[in-house]
C-alpha cells in the first residue's frame, strides 16, 4: 500500500476494452485503406474489416458499462442528467419545448479523458456501424452510398481518425495518472496505437484465411502485417528504454515478465520470424504468425494494466509516494528520488535497484 498513490483496481472488463478497442480500430483502418487504394478483387477483404470493427466496438461499450459501479447511469457520461430530466418533464419527444431542452443535454468535458473517450466511442461506433451496413451486400444503394460515394469516404475518414484516437487515448490516460511505470514513460500511447494496427491486421488475416481469400490478397496483407509488427517492435523497445533505471522494477514483476516473454518474444519476434523465413508459400505459417500476434497484443494490455498494482502491493520497500513535504531524502519513507543531491533522478514512484 502507498499512502499517496491509490492502488489501481482495473478488472478484466477494462483489459478486454483496451484489446478489442485496438482490434476494432486496426481492422477499420485496414478496411478503409483497402477501399481507397485496393482493386476490385480486394473489396472482400475490406468488407471483412468492417464486419470486425463494428461488433467489437459495440462490445467495448458494453464492457465499459458493465465495469461502472452504477451501469444503469452510463449515459450520464454523455448527457446532463438534470437537463434530460427536465426535457422528459416537458414531454420529450412530443413537444417542441422538450426538444429545446434536449438540445442542451449533450455533455462534453474537453478536460476529461473519460468524457472525450466516451464520445469518441460513440462517434466511432456510428461510423463503423454505417460502414458495416454498407458492407452487408456487394451491390445496392447502401453499398454505393456508404462504401463508394463521397458520403462513404467522409465516414471512413472520420472513422479512422476517431478509431485510432480510441486505440491510443487509453495509453495517454495511463501516462497521465500517478501510477508507477505508467507515469514514467510517454510511449504507452504510441505502443497501444501500433499494437492496434498489428492486431487488427492479424485478425483480418485469420478471418481471410478461413474464408478462402486468394494468395495474392493474402500476400499483400502479410506484407503490411510485417511492417506493422516491425513498427510495434521499435515502439516497444523505445517504451522499455524510456523507463531507464526503473526497467528493473518492471521486470521484477510477473506482469513485466509476461510483457517480455508474451508480447516481445511470442507476439512480435516469433511472428516476424515466421513471416520473414516461411513467407506466404505456407498459408498455415501466416495464420500461426497472426494468432501469435493477437496473443501478444492481449498480453501487452494485460501486463501494462497489472504492473502498477503488483508494484504497489509490495509496500514502501519498492514504492515511494509523492509527497508535498520538503527535506525528505532518498531512501526515507515517502521520499522522492528527485530529492537526492547532488545526483538528480527522474521523478518516479519506483526505486531503481542500486
Amino acid at each position: 500500500m502507498n499512502l499517496f498513490v491509490a492502488d489501481p483496481h482495473w478488472s478484466w472488463w477494462i483489459i478486454l476494452y483496451f484489446f478489442f478497442g485496438g482490434l476494432a480500430a486496426g481492422a477499420y483502418f485496414m478496411a478503409t485503406l483497402i477501399d481507397l487504394v485496393g482493386d476490385e478483387g480486394d473489396r472482400e477483404l475490406a468488407r471483412m474489416g468492417y464486419w470486425i470493427a463494428f461488433p467489437l466496438i459495440c462490445l467495448c461499450g458494453l464492457f465499459l458499462t458493465v465495469d461502472l459501479e452504477r451501469p444503469e447511469r452510463f449515459w450520464h457520461m454523455l448527457f446532463k442528467s438534470e437537463v434530460v430530466d427536465e426535457a422528459l418533464r416537458q414531454g420529450w419527444p412530443w413537444t417542441s419545448a422538450s426538444w429545446s431542452w434536449m438540445a442542451h443535454a449533450p455533455l462534453l468535458k474537453t478536460w476529461s479523458p473519460m468524457s472525450v473517450g466516451s464520445w469518441a466511442l460513440v462517434v466511432f461506433g456510428l461510423c463503423s456501424g454505417l460502414s458495416f451496413l454498407g458492407s452487408l451486400w456487394n451491390d445496392g444503394r447502401l453499398y454505393r452510398w456508404l462504401r463508394l460515394g463521397l458520403l462513404g469516404r467522409v465516414i471512413e475518414f472520420v472513422g479512422c481518425l476517431v478509431g485510432f484516437f480510441v486505440a491510443a487515448y487509453t495509453g495517454s490516460l495511463l501516462t497521465a495518472t500517478n501510477q508507477p511505470v505508467w507515469s514514467d514513460s510517454v510511449w504507452i500511447a504510441p505502443l497501444f496505437l501500433t499494437s492496434a494496427a498489428s492486431t487488427g491486421i492479424a485478425f483480418l488475416m485469420v478471418m481471410a484465411h478461413y474464408r478462402g481469400v486468394s494468395g495474392k490478397e493474402m500476400h499483400r496483407l502479410e506484407h503490411i502485417d510485417l511492417w506493422a509488427l516491425g513498427l510495434e517492435l521499435v515502439v516497444l523497445t523505445a517504451f522499455l528504454g524510456s523507463l531507464g533505471p526503473f526497467l528493473s522494477a518492471l521486470l521484477s514483476t510477473g506482469a513485466g515478465k509476461l510483457l517480455i516473454g508474451g508480447t516481445l518474444i511470442l507476439g512480435l519476434l516469433v511472428p516476424l520470424a515466421l513471416h520473414l523465413r516461411l513467407g506466404v508459400d505456407n498459408p498455415r505459417s501466416a495464420v500461426a504468425a497472426s494468432v501469435l500476434a493477437l496473443v501478444g497484443g492481449f498480453l501487452l494490455r494485460y501486463a501494462v494494466v497489472n504492473t502498477p498494482a503488483e508494484l504497489l502491493s509490495r509496500g514502501p520497500a519498492h514504492v515511494a509516494g509523492i509527497s508535498p513535504e520538503d527535506g525528505r531524502r532518498h531512501g526515507s519513507a515517502g521520499a522522492d528520488p528527485g530529492n537526492r543531491t547532488p545526483d538528480v533522478h527522474p521523478r518516479s514512484k519506483v526505486f531503481p535497484d542500486e
